[in-house]
Parts: structure tokens; sequence; C-alpha cells
């Protein structure tokens, strides 16, 4: 669910103004005290398996284990009780059988962004998971001022997810961390605006992207785990002059955009199949709408100074924003009305802009652009397999990278799709 609003500031100009003068903190509801609620693996290059089809109860399945390089995919909803509007918020391919719990949630103090999502999924035997976690909002002062956000420090994509991961599990052990530039990237049309939108209140403050990701261990119930856990974020920091002389007026604050996470028992997370759940989330277009609407009720001067506002991004997947809103809404089938099957160079409704925009988003997300068949609307999937199958009775897909794949030998019937150029 999403954060209900406890002020009547909008968010953006709040944030700022509690950066400037205190330390404001969001505490989104948090999982902190629950084992499984993270990620992290020892090596990105593990290989291990959280492959679709093991331990899957649905009715459609391989009669024979697909091959290492494929994945058999489920679409799942992300839903929202009625926080913003009562209805699929997002969607994300998990494996097949897996539970979905969560959803969107209301935020929990007057530092709180308008929304946040909470949600999880976990394997049929309980012992690995994909998450997402709540955004959160944290600042810091050497002014005598106190605020309402979680004081923190983090200056750092790192700093932030190492403190992350240590309060959602017992006895963490950090292994390694790498930066993401495309988490950052994500982030940072977002963080360009908001820049924009400072300067032009005529404050000193800087504004910046990150984005990392965070391989982890833990011990749960006697088992050895590895997880991992990344986070797109945006940093602001300020210094003004000080009214009484002597030391400068510092604050620092920052928020998450994004958090995505998985974990498995050692040997057995699949780096490959958490980008491409993490690569499938995209938000409903008709919840968007209800959710820009309510964004520019809470007040115009949250958008006077920068023509967009970040909706939901999570980790490394692009910002939605005003500009961009109908893209997702192509992406999600909001308007499959005008969607066809995609056989010429751009597909029904789709304008040479439609499709600029289109291709930038591909790129910062990371996957291709397919017809659907069943659905008669357009999907993305992760770019790194090349080739991608809609299977029959089910709201499922199948990516591999072998152009030769042949579904049937699995005992599975499906329909391979082509990639919208």
């Amino acid at each position: 669910m999403f954060p209900r609003i406890r002020s009547h500031l909008p968010f953006g100009r709040f944030l700022l103004l509690c950066a400037v003068l205190f330390g404001c903190d969001a505490t989104a509801e948090d999982n902190s005290n629950r084992q499984g609620d993270g990620t992290g693996d020892a090596a990105f290059s593990d290989s291990m398996g959280m492959r679709a089809g093991k331990g899957s109860g649905r009715s459609v399945r391989p009669t024979t284990p697909l091959p290492p390089d494929a994945l058999m995919l489920q679409r799942v909803s992300i839903d929202d009780p009625g926080v913003i509007a009562a209805m699929p918020a997002m969607s994300v391919l998990v494996p097949m059988g897996w539970r979905s719990t969560g959803g969107v949630i209301a935020g929990s103090g007057p530092c709180s962004a308008p929304y946040s999502v909470n949600w999880q999924a976990t394997s049929p035997d309980g012992r690995s998971t994909i998450l997402i976690f709540p955004t959160e909002v944290w600042a810091t002062s050497n002014t005598a001022g106190s605020g309402d956000c979680m004081p923190a420090s983090f200056a750092s994509a790192r700093e932030y997810l190492e403190a992350r991961v240590q309060r959602a599990y017992q006895g963490v052990r950090i292994m390694d961390y790498r930066e993401r530039p495309d988490y950052a990237s994500s982030a940072a049309d977002y963080a360009q605006r908001t820049q924009q939108m400072i300067n032009s209140m005529g404050l000193s403050m800087r504004v910046r992207a990150d984005g990392g990701e965070i391989l982890f261990a833990y011990t749960q119930d006697g088992e050895e785990m590895r997880g991992v856990a990344g986070v797109s974020a945006v940093f602001f920091a300020s210094q003004l002059p000080n009214p009484m002389g002597g030391t400068p007026l510092m604050s620092s604050s920052g928020e998450t955009l994004g958090s995505f996470a998985a974990s498995a028992p050692e040997g057995q997370l699949d780096f490959a199949l958490v980008e491409a759940a993490r690569r499938s989330i995209v938000p409903n277009g008709a919840w968007l709408e209800r959710l820009f609407a309510l964004q520019q009720q809470l007040g115009a001067a949250a958008v006077q100074g920068t023509r967009e506002r970040a909706a939901i991004i999570v980790a490394g997947g692009a910002a939605a924003t005003k500009s961009n809103i109908e893209s997702f809404q192509r992406m999600s089938g909001f308007d499959r009305a005008t969607s066809g099957s995609g056989g010429g160079e751009l597909y029904p409704g789709e304008s040479t802009d439609d499709r600029m925009q289109r291709r930038s988003l591909e790129a910062i997300r990371g996957v291709d652009t397919y017809m659907d068949p069943v659905s008669n609307s357009p999907v993305q999937l992760d770019h790194t397999y090349g080739n991608a199958w809609r299977v029959h009775g089910q709201d499922a897909y199948i990516l591999t990278k072998n152009p030769n794949f042949n579904p049937g030998q699995y005992g599975i019937e499906a329909t391979q799709m082509k990639v919208i150029p």
C-alpha cells in the first residue's frame, strides 16, 4: 500500500525545506525484523537454482525441466487496496508457482512520500524470495532543529544499502558491493529536475542520483543464505551562512526511489532471474493517472519549478514521469484498444515520438518490447535473453538465449513473440 499524505505540504517542497533547516525522515512500513526480507549473493556470477518450474503447483508447467538458459515466469500484480486507487498498481514476472504478498502501503509520518510499496514473492518451499523494499527518506543537520525524518547521514547508495541489510537481517555479513551506473541514470532525470526546482527557489543545495548493488550472506534456520539488494536513490546536500556567525549551517538528506532485492540458500541464488524479474516491473497506466492526479491535488507549488515529478521507480527501472506516462500506459496494456499485432515497423497507435520515448525507456530498463499475441498489447522483457515465448493457458512467458528453443520438447504450448523495432 502507499503512504497516506500526513501533511498538506507537497512532499518535494517539504523535503527541501526539511533538508535546509534540519533533518527529516520517512519511515515507511519496514520488514526489518523478518528474516528473508532482503537479498545477497557472494558472487554476482553465482548461478543457483531459483529456476521456474521447480516446485511449481501451477497447471501449466514443463513436463521436462527447462534448460539452464531458459526461464519460465508468470505475471502477478502488485495491488493497491485503495491508498491511491483500489486496483493493480503494477505487475511483475516471478517464477511459476511462487506466492505473491504485500503491495501498496500507506505512509507512517509527515516525511513520508505519498505512496510506497512493500511486496514479496516467495518460492513454494519458502526459502527463496524476491521483494521490493518500502521507500525511505532520511536527513541530518548540524542545526539545533529537530525534524520528522529518519536521522541518518547516508551519502551514497553503498552506505544506505549496508545499513539497510544490517537492519533487515540478523548477523548479516557484507560480501561485496558494485556501483550500478544504470540504476543511477534511471534517477538522473528526476534529480536534474529537482535541482532545477531548487535553483528556482533560490536555495543553495546540490542534488545527485546514485545507484548500487550489495551482496551479503546470513544464516536462517541454520541454513547459509545469500542475497543481493539494489537501490536507486537521490541525495541532497546544502550549506548556508550562519546568521549568528561561526560554523555554516549544513544539512544532508536523501530518498530511495526504488529498492529491489532477492535471497536464496547458498548455491541457489540465480542473479539472471533476479534481473529478469526486476526488469519486468511496470506500473499500471490507469493507476499512474490516479497517482499523478493526486500529486497535483496536493498543491500546484510542488510542480511549479519542475514540469515533471517521478511517480514511481524500482531500483534501476525508469522513473515514471508526466512526460512518459503514455509509454507506461502502453507497456501495461492500458491502451489495448489501439494496440495491434505488431507486424509493421510501428505498431498501430505509436507515433515516431512515441517510439523514441519507448526506445529511451527500453535502454534505461534493459528490456526489449514484444507484441503479446494473447493480450494483443506490448510487453517488455529482459533484453539479455533475446528470445521470448508466450505460454498458452497462463499469463506466463519463457525467456531463452537459444533461438532454436522448442517449447514442445518440454510439454509446453507457447507462441514465439517478435520484438517491436
